[in-house]
């Protein structure tokens, strides 16, 4: 049989074809009723794999939504990326920051009616400990650190304003649908107190 007659099924290794059946299953589930009301034996008779199966491939709930989270955040991730690798010098790293901050929010805004739980989910709800904000952390750390070094902020605990700006998006669900915010109310709050206010008075 040559390689083309090769079927693709027979291709791709089983264990990821019941990765893939799992993931799609359970994204399912936790679109149409929520993170919290979903249970593994539910995801793997959405999925049509054995429970074997699928404690083979996911001990617990948390790592199903791990691996849901970096799946779905990639294309940001990707975005952002190209963003800071293609921003032209003049642009000053909090105005970099803020746009980062603008391209997140706008990634979440379409996704939270499931997104932020789930990725509350990723660390048994842990605060801020999913890929998606450890990500986040890393870039916002490096860009206060540089401005910083470049002289646009005064000196300031990084580690600590960067734990601020993402325990505010870290409910940005919370206020967008419960408290009635606008995304542009939200915006213009995080830029006043993370941007303008960590500008350096030069008089």
């Amino acid at each position: 049989m040559s390689e083309k007659q090769v079927s693709k099924s027979e291709k791709t290794p089983r264990k990821e074809i019941t990765k893939r059946k799992v993931l799609n299953a359970a994204k399912e589930l936790f679109i149409q009723k929520g993170v919290e009301t979903v249970n593994m034996h539910q995801i793997a008779q959405t999925a049509n794999v054995g429970q074997a199966s699928l404690y083979r491939q996911y001990k617990k709930l948390s790592d199903i939504c791990t691996d849901i989270v970096r799946e779905e955040c990639q294309v940001l991730i990707d975005e952002t990326q190209n963003y800071l690798s293609n921003t032209n010098e003049k642009h000053s790293s909090l105005d970099k920051l803020y746009q980062v901050i603008i391209m997140f929010v706008a990634y979440l805004e379409p996704r939270l009616d499931w997104v932020c739980e789930v990725t509350r989910a990723s660390t048994n709800y842990r605060p801020i400990q999913s890929p998606l904000y450890q990500w986040m952390r890393k870039v916002c750390t490096e860009l206060l650190l540089e401005a910083v070094e470049k002289g646009e902020i005064t000196k300031l605990d990084v580690p600590f304003t960067v734990e601020a700006i993402l325990g505010t998006l870290n409910n940005i669900d919370e206020q967008l649908l419960h408290q009635g915010y606008s995304v542009d109310r939200i915006l213009l709050g995080i830029k006043l107190l993370y941007i303008d206010g960590l500008l350096k008075n030069l008089d």
